[in-house]
């Protein structure tokens, strides 16, 4: 039994609640409203696929430079390609069937009124949220978002300058993922402990459906692969910012300047971020693959 009282207030039942149900609706709020804006990007590249000179009415209010007359550069197709796939891929692929799914059926499953940390369920999808508005923000600053695609591959993604969007919107993205980070350790843990402390009585592991199988283990990969994520991220910041080389080799020229970094990999990012990428693939479909079991 948990010892929160039953919310009062709209704020309390719907916005800021920790009931589990509301929680899992909140992320699949999230989730739709990823698709749509990462849907309107697609759509955004694929006039241009098509139409290479057409100008798209009103986009050159979202970036002037980018999209002159509407007219999309090469430029600003690599910065719309980058945002449709880190929304894509974080925000949608890894939160709804995980986060959403789970967290609205996950305590049924096994018998539980809540998950084991209702507060920190809570706290796991405002973390997102607010990540979500950080990299949303890179549409707003002045060189725009990114254009390092959603790998953000270093030496690229860690020198302001090589190129439109690659100074303060590089920065948001990388704050941006670190944020998501938080949220996703919050809630794997949460999933974990729910599943191994709050079954119900002669629920044992072997007797969990295979959907809740699935949550759990994707909670485990997860607690794993984001750990990793996290700091990679941090360390980019640092890179960007603080005047730190870990993924700026030494004797690099960009734009015919010496860049002023040196002792770094590239490598290092690619290890780091794979280390996280790989386990992505079975974050996105194991949930997925639960829930069609079920």
């Amino acid at each position: 039994m948990h010892d929160h009282a039953a919310p009062q207030g709209f704020l309390r039942k719907y916005v800021f609640s920790v009931d589990h149900k509301v929680i899992g609706k909140q992320y699949y709020g999230l989730g739709l409203l990823a698709v749509l804006i990462g849907m309107g990007l697609s759509w955004l590249m694929r006039i241009h696929l098509v139409w290479p000179n057409f100008g798209i009415p009103g986009l050159q209010w979202l970036s002037s430079s980018g999209a002159p007359g509407g007219v999309i550069t090469p430029e600003y197709y690599l910065q719309l390609m980058t945002m449709h796939g880190t929304l894509m891929v974080f925000f949608v692929l890894t939160n709804v069937p995980f986060a959403g799914f789970g967290n609205y059926f996950l305590p049924i499953q096994i018998g539980a009124e809540d998950m084991a940390f209702p507060r920190f369920n809570m706290m796991s999808f405002w973390v997102t949220f607010v990540g979500f508005c950080v990299l949303v923000a890179a549409f707003f600053v002045g060189d725009g978002p990114p254009l390092s695609g959603w790998t953000a591959y270093a030496p690229l993604s860690a020198i302001p300058g090589t190129g439109p969007g690659q100074a303060t919107g590089q920065t948001l993205w990388a704050v941006s993922i670190a944020i998501f980070c938080v949220g996703q350790l919050l809630g794997s843990l949460n999933f974990i402990t729910t599943t191994l402390d709050l079954r119900t009585k002669g629920m044992t592991l072997m007797r969990m459906p295979l959907c809740t199988w699935a949550w759990f283990i994707t909670s485990c990969i997860g607690l794993l692969a984001f750990a990793v994520l996290l700091p990679a991220c941090i360390l980019l910041i640092l890179d960007r910012v603080a005047g730190t080389s870990f993924f700026v080799p030494s004797n690099l020229v960009v734009s015919d300047q010496l860049v002023n970094h040196s002792g770094g990999s590239p490598l290092l990012w690619q290890h780091l971020f794979w280390f996280f990428g790989h386990p992505e693939v079975y974050i996105a479909i194991l949930p997925a693959a639960g829930i069609v079991s079920h």
